[in-house]
């Protein structure tokens, strides 16, 4: 700000020292025609080189302010009452994975892929990155249990047999992956809401969608909608991984059904 201050009477002194001169050496019609000039290009010269860098500071500290609010009412949402220390855990989480990666792979550098890390620091469960330097793979899984334990296991990406290949970024998850950061909480608190209601299944449909059947071969109910569901062919494993959760899935022709 002092430098923007010191910068704009620079400016200040440049332009009465021009204005004189003109007042002074010019006479008749182009007089005004030459002020105008000298002001209105120091007038854009004050737009371009001290008002709209300060304006861009300015948005991206804003910018800055409201995403690190939504982290933290995000954390704060999921049971975090720290999120400062959430954000500490999160850099000693960062050293852990590097130090992982790079014991096999000196040039590794990676990034997370998840919208709030800080939370999956806090929590633990299993988060994708994005990672580089590490020759024939574009992703790891980062898998940390509540006793703090992590494991980095590297994922490569194929297309199936017979589709186009598709750009790493819109590969489909890792049934592992899906269930921990679309699935998890949803399941969770339905299978707790529809257990007290006295329901004891509920069907995942090949679109995602959830439904339960309250009569015996009726109309199924929606119950919501899961983002991303995973393709036909990785409904073996992903019945692994909600068995293992603690849930009895079984796949049946067009859907998965889950039962407690």
């Amino acid at each position: 700000m002092k430098h923007g201050n010191t910068a704009l009477w620079s400016s200040v002194s440049i332009l009465i020292g021009v204005v004189i001169a003109i007042l002074a050496l010019v006479r008749g019609k182009w007089e005004i025609p030459l002020l105008l000039t000298v002001f209105a290009l120091w007038g854009l010269w004050v737009v371009l080189w001290l008002i709209l860098p300060t304006w861009r500071l300015n948005r991206e500290y804003l910018d800055q302010a409201r995403q690190s609010k939504k982290e933290q009412d995000a954390l704060a949402a999921a049971g975090v009452a720290n999120p400062g220390l959430a954000h500490m855990l999160l850099r000693h989480v960062n050293y852990r994975v590097s130090a992982a990666l790079r014991s096999a792979y000196p040039n590794a550098h990676w990034e997370w892929t998840m919208d709030d890390p800080a939370l999956f620091a806090a929590k633990g469960g299993t988060g994708r990155i994005r990672v580089y330097g590490i020759p024939d793979y574009d992703y790891a899984d980062v898998t940390l249990d509540q006793s703090g334990n992590l494991a980095c296991t590297l994922v490569k990406l194929a297309p199936v047999v017979g589709t186009d290949a598709a750009s790493p970024n819109s590969q489909q998850l890792s049934p592992e992956t899906w269930y921990e950061q679309r699935a998890k909480d949803v399941l969770e608190q339905l299978v707790a809401d529809l257990n007290s209601k006295g329901h004891s299944r509920l069907y995942l449909k090949e679109t995602g969608e959830i439904c339960i059947r309250p009569v015996a071969d009726g109309e199924d109910v929606p119950q919501g909608i899961l983002r991303d569901f995973p393709a036909k062919v990785y409904w073996p494993k992903l019945v692994e991984v909600l068995t293992s959760r603690g849930l009895n899935a079984t796949q049946m022709d067009n859907c998965i059904q889950l039962s407690w």
